[in-house]
């Protein structure tokens, strides 16, 4: 499935399952009706209703939010020194700085009220209290390189969203990044509306109802989040991974098509496709995608290194080397695998090895630092006013 936020962003985050792959061609079939696929009947026997679990507003505020901004607001202080007060006063009061939950999908105001949540929960947070206080706030959705983890035996996609400050007089605008990860600026960005935020919380919903044993309310928050922003291929996907995992593969075909009829290259899509269609046995037809995953070497690769990670885990240290060796075959610059192997092999007692594969780490890190800080230095990027979520945060 697919999530958002480093999903502190689940967001703090999205999530996308196993997939990964490069362009379609027209299969040629009838496909399930969108409105079929969405009505749940497949899976429940009949039609599910979306108001089955209430509508949330992720952005709405409560007297004692008000309360906390309205010195903000009603400052003498020019613009970037009340801008500053309101970080400042966040970063005072404890926010941000603990309770950092990654799968914690909360609104604004639970956010507020608990003092914990994912990123998405934060940057919504933010971004309830920037508006209150007078600032022009918005969600913007971080072109990261993919970041993977794993739960309840999913491989899951984290996507990373932050919030976007206009009109800051004497600056412009301004980023608020609450990860260290992405402290620098250096990575694309584009503003999203509330709309798609909010699709983005209910996939998250979704995802967690999903992990609970919760599939109905899973389904509900999935189909919410679709009919709010129905051009956003992961969310199709993610719906094509529901249906996939419970064995309805026509179902997940008709939405992995429809991810494509958006994005012709969402490579989460054409895997999952490719899969469905072998589950068919129709090995031709999958055959056919297959061979469009040439392009997808490097995130196969985060694929074995999520798989590696679990393996390790788990105590299966020779699985383990295997998944990560592979990694490391078809994607040789992330200092994260190197870091791994080097740890596989210390539990195996292969000091040697052990020390070439940390060796390797500290050098490809020291070299993506160097390359962070050019790239900010070249101001190319919108400055970023960085709001950091912990001394050590990844996201």
């Amino acid at each position: 499935m697919s999530r958002f936020g480093h999903v502190g962003l689940v967001i703090g985050t999205l999530v996308l399952v196993l997939p990964a792959c490069q362009s379609t061609v027209a299969l040629d079939e009838t496909l399930i009706p969108a409105t079929e696929v969405l009505s749940g009947k497949a899976i429940f026997g009949e039609e599910v209703s979306r108001a089955e679990r209430p509508d949330i507003d992720i952005l709405a505020t409560d007297d004692a939010m008000r309360e906390f901004v309205a010195d903000v607001r009603e400052g003498s202080e020019r613009g970037p020194l009340r801008f500053r007060r309101l970080l400042d006063k966040l970063r005072g009061s404890g926010y941000v700085l603990k309770g950092y939950e990654p799968y914690a999908n909360l609104s604004a105001r639970d956010a507020f009220a608990e003092k914990r949540g994912n990123c998405l929960s934060y940057t919504s947070l933010f971004i309830a209290l920037a508006r209150e206080a007078g600032f022009d706030a918005s969600y913007q959705l971080v072109e990261a390189p993919p970041d993977y983890d794993s739960v309840n035996g999913m491989v899951v996609l984290n996507k990373h969203v932050n919030a976007r400050v206009d009109h800051i007089p004497g600056r412009g605008a301004v980023t608020v990044e609450f990860s260290e990860e992405f402290a620098s600026g250096i990575h694309d960005r584009r503003t999203v509306d509330d709309t798609f935020a909010l699709a983005l919380h209910y996939n998250n919903l979704a995802f967690s109802d999903d992990m609970a044993g919760d599939e109905r309310g899973a389904f509900v928050y999935l189909k919410k989040a679709i009919e709010l922003t129905s051009g956003n291929p992961d969310l199709w996907t993610n719906l094509g991974v529901f249906h996939a995992r419970r064995g309805h593969y026509d179902h997940a075909i008709a939405s992995y098509r429809r991810a494509l009829d958006i994005d012709a290259y969402h490579s989460p899509a054409v895997r999952g496709l490719a899969n469905a269609l072998r589950a068919l046995g129709r090995d031709h037809d999958a055959r056919v995608y297959q061979r469009r995953m040439a392009h997808s070497r490097t995130r196969d690769a985060y694929t074995y290194y999520t798989l590696a990670q679990r393996a390790y885990q788990a105590e299966r240290p020779a699985e383990s080397l295997e998944l990560v060796s592979q990694a490391i075959r078809l994607y040789r610059k992330d200092h994260r695998f190197h870091t791994l192997q080097g740890e596989v092999h210390d539990l195996l007692g292969n000091a040697v090895a052990a020390s070439e594969s940390y060796k390797r780490a500290r050098s490809l890190a020291r070299h993506e630092n160097r390359r962070s800080r050019q790239r900010s230095l070249e101001e190319h990027y919108p400055r970023a006013t960085v709001f950091t979520l912990r001394e050590t945060s990844v996201y």
